[in-house]
């Protein structure tokens, strides 16, 4: 099990991984994990709080690292020890809490603790989610295709979405962020995706592993740069036939290759 340095280390990495993609502009993209069991946090004195619109009880006593409202991720390393928020919810699972010391949570932390009220359900003991800004599926997005159809054409797009989400995706159409609505929406989809597109605002990947929340992200952004490009070249998207999507889909079904 990792210790919480080489955590925050994994989401220093992240992040600068996605800065370096050009995907979190300015202060966009959040990124955060759910901590095991077995690492707690002593309450600090006079903490700050965040009142739960509704019980979350699946994550009583739980805490997450999460970056904070405001934070840049190019400059994650330099922060490190001030831009990861360790945000503890309460025994009955009615608030947050946080030290004193560090800055206000990222504004969409309710989507972060409602999707991670799913993990003890998956039997996950530690969990991650990455959100970011990414350049061609913000642009995807914003089309007027209805959401199951653009998430059609993205399953088509690539092998990889067939082959290593096994949930596959989804579209929530455009919203204010930082809501509880939101939260619980994407809380909703993520029961049977592995990534969920909030259109015209970027892209979450949400895993057991913090890599492999980053990947679903990638993989989803490289779906939509062979979208575009279909469309540029021939007029219109391309990707798997029926054939080649079954044939596909059978070779999944009969190896454990993937």
């Amino acid at each position: 099990m990792k210790n919480l340095y080489e955590i925050k280390n994994d989401i220093v990495e992240i992040a600068s991984h996605l800065a370096q993609m050009g995907w979190s502009e300015a202060n966009a993209g959040n990124i955060s994990v759910l901590l095991s069991r077995e690492m707690s946090f002593e309450e600090s004195d006079n903490p700050k709080s965040y009142t739960l619109l509704e019980l979350v009880k699946e994550l009583a006593g739980r805490t997450i690292l999460v970056t904070a409202s405001g934070s840049r991720f190019r400059r994650m390393k330099r922060d490190i020890d001030t831009q990861i928020v360790p945000i503890t919810i309460s025994q009955y699972g009615t608030t947050a809490t946080w030290p004193a010391e560090y800055p206000n949570p990222t504004s969409e932390i309710a989507t972060h603790i409602l999707v991670h009220s799913l993990s003890p359900e998956a039997n996950w003991n530690e969990s991650a989610i990455v959100h970011t800004h990414s350049t061609k599926m913000l642009a995807l997005s914003s089309c007027d295709m209805p959401g199951e159809m653009l998430k059609e054409a993205v399953n088509r797009a690539h092998p990889e979405i067939t082959t290593l989400m096994k949930k596959g995706l989804a579209f929530l159409d455009f919203a204010p962020p930082g809501t509880w609505e939101l939260g619980t929406k994407t809380k909703n989809e993520f029961i049977r995706a592995n990534s969920v597109i909030w259109r015209k605002h970027g892209i979450l990947g949400y895993a057991n592993d913090i890599e492999m929340a980053c990947d679903y992200v990638e993989m989803v952004e490289k779906a939509a740069e062979i979208l575009i490009l279909e469309k540029g070249a021939f007029g219109s998207f391309l990707g798997l036939k029926n054939k080649e999507l079954t044939s596909l889909q059978q070779l999944i079904q009969s190896t454990n290759v993937f």
